[in-house]
């Protein structure tokens, strides 16, 4: 029906950040508007891997150190607690995004990434997380695979299935009386006397505030905020359902990143399937080409006795990696806000 109204608060962007933002304003009776220019979670939100990390990527004490101890412990304290606010959400809304709540595994891709996790590990402890530290033989049973040095489990964090999510965030804002135009194209942003005036591709909209949540797709509408953050392209490739052959490759479902400057991602969804991603753009397709040729690599290196593996999709997305790898929010314009780039942590983030 187009967006010829006037709200609250204009929000661009219905990925986690938009899809969050519109729930919250609405269950406080603040009248909103989501624009998203393709489909609910076309971004970076519905291409995620599914990883629902605690904390930021850089380790503990090195957030300390940049922000300061006040504002660093601070920040580590309300990012600690981002997974349980994310299955709050889950639990209140009652989403079946194929929730998983045992623990996500940072492996030591050798014995410089097993020191760069003890070290961590020292920070946690200090701040009395729960976070355990596996050896090569624990993290073997805990994975399927010998290939790795140990691991760090966090026992705060979880899987989701990123799409089912950012779907049921959606249907959670429409029923608090949010409103939600897909398709349509913001192109202008323009500042008036009581506000700001949305001018997209289906009419104008009226709104007293803005909130843009574009993250890593940020295109030209605010001049300069693209250049806060580079982008990095992340896919995923995803076998079809392999029941009991892999009953023995993460058997517990955590989600598993490793230590390696190209790092690479394993989930095993609730169908048994596998999700396996690294940095990159896709280069083929799920039948032939580099991707492919990569992922079936990889498998067979981490579990030789699994046999060859098909992949069913693949599909890679955008991250917004900040200079400082922590994210943030700008005051861009009076009433205008972005809260912008997630550095891989855009479940809890957004």
């Amino acid at each position: 029906d187009g967006v010829k109204d006037a709200v609250d608060v204009a929000i661009v962007g219905a990925g986690f950040t938009g899809l969050s933002a519109a729930i919250h304003c609405a269950e406080k009776g603040i009248s909103c508007h989501v624009i998203e220019a393709e489909h609910v979670g076309y971004g970076g939100s519905g291409r995620n891997t599914g990883l629902v990390n605690a904390a930021a990527w850089l380790p503990p004490q090195d957030v300390i150190k940049q922000l300061g101890v006040n504002a660093g412990e601070k920040f580590v304290d309300i990012f600690s607690e981002a997974p349980s606010f994310v299955f709050g959400l889950i639990r209140k809304y009652n989403i079946d995004c194929e929730t998983t709540n045992t623990g996500t595994i940072h492996a030591a891709h050798s014995k410089t990434g097993l020191e760069n996790l003890k070290y961590r590990k020292s920070e946690w402890d200090r701040l009395s997380a729960p976070v355990d530290l596996l050896s090569a033989t624990e993290t073997a049973e805990l994975t399927g695979t010998k290939c790795f040095h140990g691991a760090l489990v966090d026992n705060r964090a979880g899987t989701i299935n990123p799409m089912g999510y950012c779907r049921g965030l959606a249907r959670a804002a429409l029923q608090n009386g949010a409103k939600l135009t897909t398709g349509c194209h913001v192109c202008n942003l323009v500042k008036e006397r009581d506000g700001w005036r949305i001018i997209t591709t289906n009419g104008d909209l009226k709104a007293k505030y803005v909130i843009l949540g574009t993250n890593a797709y940020t295109d030209k509408l605010w001049p300069g905020l693209s250049r806060t953050f580079t982008r990095i392209n992340y896919f995923n490739c995803a076998t079809p359902p392999l029941g009991i052959r892999i009953k023995h490759i993460l058997p517990q479902r955590q989600g598993l990143w490793d230590t390696g400057k190209i790092m690479f991602s394993l989930r095993r969804d609730k169908y048994d399937r596998l999700i396996i991603g690294s940095m990159g753009r896709v280069h083929g397709n799920r039948d032939s080409g580099i991707t492919k040729r990569w992922a079936k690599a990889q498998l067979k290196r981490l579990f030789p006795d699994l046999g060859s593996v098909e992949f069913e999709n693949i599909w890679f997305g955008e991250i917004a990696m900040t200079p400082t790898h922590l994210p943030s929010v700008h005051q861009l314009d009076h009433n205008l806000v972005t809260s912008i780039g997630y550095n891989g942590r855009g479940i809890t983030t957004g």
